[in-house]
């Protein structure tokens, strides 16, 4: 079985986010995936499995399989053309846990992928105190998205800063803890960071998924539907997003690691 190492909404090798893309040859059982993705030990393994007109794609972290990740399905698109195995100038349909998702390349080279716009609503029931004094700064507000809560911070001095517990940030959300801020610069629209314990993630470097539920919260904010988008992880990424109608569109470059083949347990199939 193939596998590619790629690094996701970077174009630089050693920043974004990386990911392994697992080109199946045939079916392969969850529990193999997820020994795999623990072997592989990023925060995220894709599976694809390629069909005449689309592919199945699943993704797994060291400890579970989530049902939605951008980084590894710009690595996966970028896997697929880079390696021969679907023509550049082809849409790539992904059939995946949220649906199908679409990539294509736009014509200044950028991987475009087309995800389902994500609402966040207001949360109830959280400790803001115990989070105030966790992150060390002021919460302007607190969303929640099934799975997930999202801080929004008056500065982005408090994202960069940010060095939450684990433990903490564990008991606050079955996946992980969004943080999120307007940024003071030019560069960028808004500036972001995620802390995924319990996802075997001590803080995702670059997390596509997220940015399905910030660029709605952050439309609604400002007027804008067009956003460049800072990941402010110790790898930094970046990324342009766009809200149209309940679609979140969501633009970045990729970089390829390495290629090597994986053989599977003769058990495997």
């Amino acid at each position: 079985m193939k596998i590619y190492q790629v690094d996701s909404f970077t174009k630089e090798v050693f920043k974004g986010n990386s990911a392994a893309v697992a080109i199946m040859d045939g079916p392969l059982s969850g529990d193999l995936m997820q020994k795999i993705a623990m072997e592989m030990n990023l925060s995220e393994t894709a599976f694809v499995k390629i069909n005449e007109d689309y592919c199945d794609l699943r993704w797994f972290t060291p400890a579970t399989e989530v049902p939605l990740c951008g980084h590894a399905t710009l690595a996966s698109a970028f896997a697929l053309w880079q390696g021969g195995h679907w023509p550049k100038d082809k849409t790539i349909e992904f059939k995946t846990l949220s649906g199908s998702l679409f990539t294509s390349l736009d014509s200044s080279g950028l991987i475009t992928m087309d995800f389902p716009a994500n609402y966040a609503t207001t949360a109830k029931g959280f400790d803001k105190t115990e989070l105030e004094n966790t992150f060390g700064s002021p919460i302007k507000e607190v969303l929640n998205y099934p799975a997930e809560l999202i801080l929004i911070f008056e500065s982005e001095q408090a994202v960069f800063s940010a060095n939450p517990d684990d433990t903490i940030i564990a008991k606050q959300a079955k996946n992980g803890v969004i943080v999120s801020a307007m940024s003071e610069g030019e560069n960028y629209d808004f500036v972001s960071r995620y802390f995924a314990p319990n996802l075997g993630i001590k803080e995702d470097p670059v997390t596509g998924f997220m940015h399905t539920i910030l660029t709605p919260y952050w439309a609604d904010k400002t007027g804008k539907t067009i956003f460049k988008a800072f990941q402010a992880s110790t790898r930094t990424g970046e990324m342009q997003t766009e809200l149209k109608a309940n679609r979140v569109i969501i633009k970045g470059n990729a970089v390829m690691v390495f290629e090597t083949d994986f053989e599977l347990p003769s058990t495997s199939h």
